[in-house]
């Protein structure tokens, strides 16, 4: 059982892997989702993409951050936009 309590200032630490990584040349970062983001040209441009988009979602209205999450969510293309869609 934890030790955190409700109140307490810092919450328990949970581990994370690392959710940057290279693939085919490119540089990309996983979300929650474990969707991939990239290609980036390099690890630092990466790390960079992935504090923006915690910034992001941190900071986005609640309509924005339910589109995101229903994109991230859908089928195999990791919420590409469908060209058949209109």
């Amino acid at each position: 059982m934890s030790d955190y309590r409700l109140g307490d200032e810092t919450p328990p630490v949970s581990r994370r892997s690392n959710r940057v990584y290279e693939e085919d040349g490119g540089w990309f970062f996983t979300t929650r989702e474990g969707k991939p983001m990239g290609p980036f040209d390099s690890e630092g441009e990466a790390k960079q993409g992935l504090k923006d988009f915690i910034e992001f979602i941190q900071l986005a209205p609640l309509d924005a951050l339910a589109s995101l999450t229903t994109s991230l969510s859908d089928g195999e293309n990791g919420g590409a936009a469908d060209p058949d869609k209109p």
